[in-house]
């Protein structure tokens, strides 16, 4: 089995973070959603990494509070893995909190 790449690594850390602070996630890659508001961390994480880049629709309850950009460029390096993210306090905690993990 290869060694998780420090992309898949964040984005598994973000998912586990979002799920443990009480989101459901969606996720979508290219024009299709492959999960529907969920809180299993392993099924979410099951849809990803299929395209280059997959998109996380968090909600609270029946409620869309904002999306997550993960950006699988094999070119960059991992720590900008989170390409873009709705700008609210909570999202924004949740990707400093996950990207912290992480820093050296």
């Amino acid at each position: 089995m290869n060694e998780t790449s420090l992309h898949e690594r964040i984005a598994n850390a973000l998912v586990d973070n979002a799920v443990n602070d009480g989101f459901q996630i969606s996720i979508s890659s290219g024009d299709k959603t492959v999960v529907s508001r969920s809180r299993n961390s392993a099924e979410i994480i099951k849809a990803m990494f299929h395209t280059d880049m997959d998109t996380l629709t968090l909600n609270v309850e029946e409620r869309r509070v904002g999306i997550v950009t993960l950006m699988y460029d094999t070119e960059k390096p991992g720590l900008e893995v989170i390409g873009d993210h709705t700008d609210i306090p909570h999202i924004n905690r949740l990707v400093e909190h996950t990207m912290k993990e992480f820093e050296k």
